[in-house]
């Protein structure tokens, strides 16, 4: 299983050079903004900087499904295939590199985040305040507000994973019917939709049936009702998908 990972790994680290790549120009393009007290640069850099965060997350999810739709489709990786390995440590090995990926994306550009405000607010002479405001964010002690922000992180998390499962169930589905046939993306992205979509408006009537008006906010009970929800598709979608790879796949 480790090597799987660390192959996967090596697959991928090109997408996430070219992030890293854009991240720094845009950090640059900030600091040379706040340096230069050009407030035009400052803004366009942390504009950037924001986007390519939210981009980042979903590409290198992306990029996971898009990867094993190729590996199943063409001959690409047909050595992958011939390890002695089953579909369901070759499945792991790509869901595990991919949520990694994706949890270590998170907290280096939540880091970044938090070095750039309090070296703005530094170079501003407002270091304090900037102090006040991280302290606020992290919450003191496990308070409350970090108990809530760890919690909403998990679930954020999860759904994110549950997406990924369902997007290689997705293209494991159509690579069995269609073989790689021409126009098999768009189905897999058609059968994807589909599947998120009808799980999703199951979640939400199942909320709707057992939970009240007043636990619309936050609640313990509702956070934990959707891990519980998402934890139990994900492995559903996996076991499914690795099952077919092995039984129904020819690759």
């Amino acid at each position: 299983m480790g090597n799987l990972i660390k192959y996967e790994f090596r697959k991928t680290w090109i997408i996430k050079a070219i992030i890293l790549v854009f991240t720094a120009i845009f950090e640059l393009l900030f600091l040379a903004g706040t340096f230069s007290k050009n407030e035009d640069i400052q803004a366009t850099g942390i504009i950037f900087l924001v986007l390519t965060t939210l981009c980042a997350l979903f590409i290198i999810g992306i990029y996971g499904i898009f990867r094993l739709h190729k590996d199943i489709t063409t001959k690409q990786s047909y050595m992958l295939f011939m390890t002695p390995h089953n579909s369901y440590t070759i499945l792991g090995a790509k869901l595990i590199e991919n949520a990694g990926s994706i949890l270590l994306a998170g907290v280096f550009y939540m880091v970044l985040a938090l070095i750039d405000i309090t070296f703005l607010a530094a170079y501003n002479g407002e270091i304090v305040e900037a102090l006040d405001l991280i302290n606020e964010i992290l919450g003191e002690h496990y308070s409350i507000d970090t108990y809530r922000f760890i919690m909403i992180s998990f679930d954020m998390i999860t759904v994110w994973i549950f997406n990924i499962v369902t997007g290689f169930f997705a293209v494991t589905i159509s690579a069995s019917v269609l073989n790689g046939k021409k126009g098999s993306g768009i189905i897999s992205f058609i059968l994807y939709l589909f599947i998120t979509g009808f799980i999703e408006k199951l979640h939400n009537f199942i909320m709707d049936c057992f939970t009240s008006a007043d636990m619309i906010g936050f609640t313990t009970g509702r956070m934990v009702y959707n891990l519980i929800y998402y934890i139990g598709f994900t492995v559903v979608m996996y076991v499914i998908t690795a099952w077919i790879m092995d039984n129904k796949l020819s690759v």
